[in-house]
């Protein structure tokens, strides 16, 4: 494989990862894994959302190699396999934040009709 076809596939894996991570429900359920490790009940109640829809969310975040399990006796504990997740997150975050900001300047600025 060359350079160029190695690129083509880490694309290839970064779309994967990205899809996996482009859904509101997920990023909320990511969000409520950042501090500590939860299992499927915890998550959805904090998160609102029924636990059939927070396990078929898990399982895709597991796929994509985001969260690990682990199993304590009939429990499964769900935590995020890497950090910089949590990192990106906050880091995607802030540029959205940042965007709104700006355009309320602009909408504050303009002048009524």
């Amino acid at each position: 494989m060359n350079s160029t076809e190695a690129e083509e596939e880490f694309n290839k894996l970064q779309a994967e990862f990205c899809k996996g991570m482009a859904h509101p429900k997920r990023i909320r359920i990511l969000r409520a894994l950042k501090g500590d490790e939860r299992t499927v009940g915890e998550l959805a109640e904090l998160t609102g959302l029924p636990q059939s829809n927070v396990s078929q969310h898990l399982a895709v975040l597991r796929q994509i190699g985001l969260l690990s399990a682990r199993r304590s006796g009939t429990n499964v504990y769900y935590a995020i396999s890497d950090r910089r997740i949590v990192e990106a997150c906050e880091l995607v975050r802030g540029c959205i934040s940042e965007r709104l900001r700006r355009s309320q300047r602009v909408m504050l600025a303009m002048e009524p009709l």
